[in-house]
């Protein structure tokens, strides 16, 4: 027998559960391997120690003094984001970003364009696609408001609801489920 197979089984024979051809083969490997007779005192030194240990005394008043313990720990305040100024922020970005698109884009593309075969026939096609579409600015430009808009309304609601139900379900699930 192997170290290898052996070790696993140190633990069922010292507790004697092992069958009585396997156990003469550990005991058998045991006497001449000294890694393994070593493992093996170790783990009767723990098995004595585990069998003459106490358990820990638990005094009748354990749970009204964890939570009397509880109860006196200072809850922290949750750290709260302003909301206008993250608001403000939000909007101002969603316009820079909209307004870089609408300035840098079309040129890029342009540029793009440009440094391939046929740059100049395709630069022009380009440029009247671009041209084309130039009259619906006004229209992109509402609905961009539009969506920015709503973005702030929905900002708004899902804040006004975080404080206006939080507490109440909050509230509900520490009561638990009433019988």
């Amino acid at each position: 027998m192997r170290c290898s197979s052996c070790e696993p089984l140190l633990d069922a024979y010292l507790e004697g559960i092992l069958p009585a051809r396997r156990a003469r083969a550990v005991a058998a490997h045991v006497e001449r391997c000294a890694g393994c007779s070593a493992l093996l005192d170790e783990l009767r030194v723990i098995d004595a120690l585990l069998t003459t240990a106490r358990p820990p005394g638990v005094g009748a008043d354990f749970t009204a003094s964890v939570v009397s313990a509880a109860s006196a720990t200072p809850q922290r305040a949750p750290r709260r984001i302003p909301l206008g100024p993250a608001l403000l922020l939000y909007v101002a970005a969603a316009w820079a970003l909209a307004i870089v698109a609408a300035v840098k884009v079309p040129g890029l593309i342009g540029a793009a364009v440009a440094g391939t075969a046929g740059a100049a026939r395709d630069a022009e096609a380009l440029g009247a696609a671009l041209r084309t579409f130039a009259p619906a600015a006004p229209l992109a430009a509402a609905a961009v408001t539009f969506i920015l808009l709503l973005d702030v309304l929905l900002a708004a609601g899902l804040f006004y609801g975080y404080r206006a139900f939080f507490p109440r379900i909050a509230l509900f699930l520490a009561r638990g489920a009433r019988p």
